[in-house]
């Protein structure tokens, strides 16, 4: 049998990139998707004395008032941010990179970071820690969700599984909830997200060269040759 892609990012992102998927592998590609996070915006909070603004997440978009400079993660947000109206300063391609531009070129103070409950970088908290004046707000949550019955069913076969996966939080969660029996090739968007990977839980580990979805798409290839060759390897002789 085909190797198959489950996919665990929030609603709608799961639909995109399955979508984006097939277009990158073909139509017939076997596709089970189970978000192991649901987003759920919260109240927009009053910027008050807020001179710039700091998006990490397009999930955090909603909540950020136009009219303030903004510093954002990742060029799909920073196309989003522009289309809808943002004064758009920079766009850096993880966290990382954001506070080392912060280091010779700080926002205007206070600045405020927009995010969700849980953080993979406490921006804000990096920001004082330079010396400058930064508030952080939570917008929405990210509630874990378990894997659905169709993605264990899938774990427990023996045909190969790609496994996608955007955050260290989102594949502490799988690999917390799931005890899979199938081989899989794990894509992550980082070392971090690597890093979070059982030692012996995957076949195979690929780090996508940027960390945004684009390059994960762009490494898909690489991860169906590996899965089909681990197919090969299970099939009877």
């Amino acid at each position: 049998m085909a190797p198959s892609l489950l996919i665990t990012r929030p609603s709608p992102d799961d639909v995109e990139f399955a979508r984006d998927a097939r277009h990158v592998l073909g139509a017939d590609v076997p596709v089970v998707r189970a978000p192991l996070i649901e987003i759920e915006p919260l109240a927009i909070p009053d910027p008050g004395d807020a001179m710039s603004l700091i998006l990490t997440s397009k999930h955090a978009l909603f909540a950020a008032p136009l009219g303030l400079p903004l510093w954002v993660v990742g060029p799909k947000l920073g196309a989003l941010a522009r289309a809808a109206g943002h004064d758009l300063r920079h766009v850096a391609p993880d966290a990382a990179h954001l506070l080392d531009h912060f280091k010779h070129s700080p926002p205007p103070t206070p600045a405020l970071h927009l995010h969700g409950n849980h953080m993979a970088c406490d921006v804000a908290a990096a920001l004082r820690a330079m010396g400058h004046a930064a508030l952080d707000h939570a917008v929405y949550h990210q509630h874990q969700r378990p894997l659905t019955a169709e993605a264990r069913t899938l774990l427990e076969g023996e045909t190969a599984v790609i496994l996608p996966l955007f955050s260290p939080r989102t594949c502490h969660i799988f690999f917390q909830d799931a005890a899979a029996r199938a081989p899989l090739v794990v894509l992550a968007l980082s070392n971090a997200v690597a890093a979070r990977v059982p030692r012996g839980a995957a076949r195979a580990v690929i780090v996508a060269d940027r960390p945004d979805a684009e390059a994960i798409l762009m490494a898909l290839p690489a991860a169906w040759e590996i899965a089909k060759r681990v197919e090969g390897e299970n099939s009877p002789q």
